[in-house]
């Protein structure tokens, strides 16, 4: 009789395939299509896996950002009256992580001293709102998201149109403060730097240094104008020109404006959804973009981009220029008794798309500044976040 052998072992399972087990390239294609800056930063914090492997590459942020442009969470609001500006969420969106950003931050400003009386904005960018007390002449940074708020000491100088700037791959929570300082036909940075808590004022340039090119090469280094910083860079404009101020080397050269068309309103100097330096302009019912690239002979100069019709533009007010959106407010009043109705839009160039963000009932708004949410430091990889 035959012996009967006796079954071979059952081989184990295989060990089921998790979101932990999976190697860094499959997780990051799967981060990379989340639906925004919000999303991406609750997901990253939901494990270390995670975290490490948004940090850990250099070439993700760049690549979300180009799929997912960093999201406007807000305004805040500018009134003649009123002792600390007002903020405006975006509603009614389907994105839930974006709106708890808002609830989870201080857009409401609660921590600014209610002891020095108005508050007023001076600048807007990289998540952080720089307000100043012209009463007593104080200055504070204060980023909303984190809750951390700055005093910054009194100016050395009669400085004017100060900007805020920061980058996560600084060190966590530092940021500078570039400005210039005018006297006739001279200008000379001033920079202050929350590292050192100390302002730096550089030497003097003359106009004709920086106008050497231009035939107006006598008028005063800086326009009256606010400048707009794009890119590191500040750009005052006016006489057909633009002072540009580098924040990096903080260097001073000039530049022309683009040949625009006549009978224009008031322009805005920003930057496309790809970064590029450009110009909008409104004329009627049309929006002329100007991009600042390369022609054919490769050299850089100011390059008619596209022409793009606007139902109502004329009535409308360009607030800002950025990534390659136009913000816009129309103020409607269908009676002299009634509160005017402020509409806020949002225009995009690429796809000359208009949204309208929200409408509010508002008294005397001056301005309005658009938040942006910023790339979180801490999800790079530097000396305080390894």
């Amino acid at each position: 009789m035959a012996c009967q052998l006796p079954p071979p072992p059952e081989s184990p399972p295989p060990a089921p395939t998790t979101i932990l087990t999976i190697g860094d390239d499959l997780l990051l294609e799967i981060l990379v299509r989340l639906p925004s800056l919000p999303s991406l930063v609750r997901a990253a914090f939901a494990c270390r896996n995670f975290l490490h492997a948004v940090r850990s590459f250099p070439t993700f942020r760049p690549r979300f950002r180009a799929l997912h442009p960093p999201p406007l969470i807000g305004l805040f609001l500018k009134h003649r009256d009123g002792d600390i500006p007002s903020f405006a969420p975006l509603r009614g969106r389907a994105d839930p992580d974006s709106a708890a950003v808002v609830r989870r931050s201080d857009f409401f400003l609660t921590r600014l001293p209610d002891d020095q009386g108005v508050w007023h904005i001076n600048h807007c960018h990289d998540g952080y709102l720089l307000l100043h007390n012209w009463k007593n002449r104080v200055f504070v940074a204060y980023n909303p998201l984190a809750g951390v708020l700055h005093p910054i000491p009194r100016p050395p100088e009669a400085v004017r149109d100060l900007h805020i700037i920061s980058s996560p791959e600084e060190r966590h929570g530092s940021f500078r403060l570039v400005s210039a300082h005018e006297d006739g036909l001279q200008v000379r940075p001033v920079v202050y730097s929350s590292d050192t808590g100390e302002w730096q004022v550089l030497p003097w340039v003359e106009a004709a240094t920086i106008n050497k090119d231009h035939p107006d090469n006598d008028k005063n280094c800086l326009p009256p104008t606010r400048g707009k910083l794009v890119n590191r860079r500040i750009y005052w404009t006016s006489y057909g020109r633009m002072i540009v101020l580098d924040t990096t080397t903080l260097q001073f050269s000039s530049m022309d404006l683009p040949p625009l068309m006549y009978g224009q309103k008031p322009f805005m100097v920003g930057d496309t959804s790809d970064e590029k330096l450009c110009v909008v302009c409104a004329v009627d019912d049309m929006i002329a973009v100007w991009v600042w690239r390369a022609d054919d002979g490769c050299v850089e100069r100011w390059m008619l981009d596209k022409q793009i019709e606007l139902e109502d533009l004329h009535v409308m007010k360009m607030a800002a220029l950025n990534r390659g959106f136009v913000h816009l407010h129309l103020m409607a009043v269908e009676q002299p008794d009634i509160v005017p109705l402020c509409g806020f839009f949002s225009f995009c160039l690429e796809t000359a798309e208009l949204k309208k963000i929200f409408s509010l009932y508002e008294y005397e708004i001056e301005m309005s500044y658009p938040y942006i949410m910023p790339w979180p430091s801490s999800l790079v990889c530097n000396k305080v976040n390894p």
